[in-house]
């Protein structure tokens, strides 16, 4: 069993690096050469190029950009809570950016379905957080999840000398601080 599991990781990675390459128009060619198996294998476990793409970008949505956020909306202090999420979001993302990236095309072409649609799987688990933190409280929660989802894709988008996660802990500890000041403006 642990030659078929290896077989499936060494696919998804190579999946992976090539849909960050071309998006959707990735060959499963292409991806068959990237994992050093016949094209046939790609279809004997995934079916189809799309079902190959989504179980990638879920694999990786799960693995890398599972949210923390709700567990965050527990915590009583609500700029440690904005904190949390601004530097938990900013280094995953920025670690990802190629991916993320790739996604965001992806979706402003209206090619992901909603179960891989990145922005708005951001935009929904921020609601959601922000719903349960703010639960008694009269909060624009929905201007709030924009406002960091807006500073989420600036660090992706935008050009960015220094990514996030090769800051030092000083500099994202300012940058953090900044921005949960700006959303404190907000409540």
């Amino acid at each position: 069993m642990k030659g078929l599991r290896d077989k499936t990781d060494q696919i998804l990675k190579a999946a992976v690096t090539v849909f960050v390459k071309k998006g959707l128009q990735a060959t499963t060619q292409e991806i068959a050469k990237e994992a050093d198996v016949a094209e046939v294998t790609l279809y004997r476990k995934f079916a189809t190029k799309q079902n190959l793409f989504i179980t990638v970008i879920k694999h990786v949505l799960e693995n890398q950009f599972n949210s923390h956020v709700m567990k965050l909306a527990n915590e009583g202090n609500t700029e440690y809570f904005f904190k949390s999420i601004i530097e938990n979001r900013l280094e995953v993302l920025s670690k990802n950016t190629p991916l993320v990236k790739m996604l965001i095309s992806e979706s402003l072409m209206g090619n992901l379905t909603e179960e891989i649609d990145l922005p708005n799987i951001i935009f929904t688990s921020l609601k959601h957080g922000l719903d349960h933190h703010f639960d008694e409280e009269d909060v624009n929660t929905e201007l709030c999840a924009r406002q960091l989802g807006g500073i989420f894709l600036s660090h992706i988008v935008l050009p960015n000398q220094h990514p996030f996660h090769t800051l030092d802990r000083m500099e994202k500890d300012k940058l953090v601080e900044k921005y949960a000041k700006s959303l404190k403006v907000l409540i």
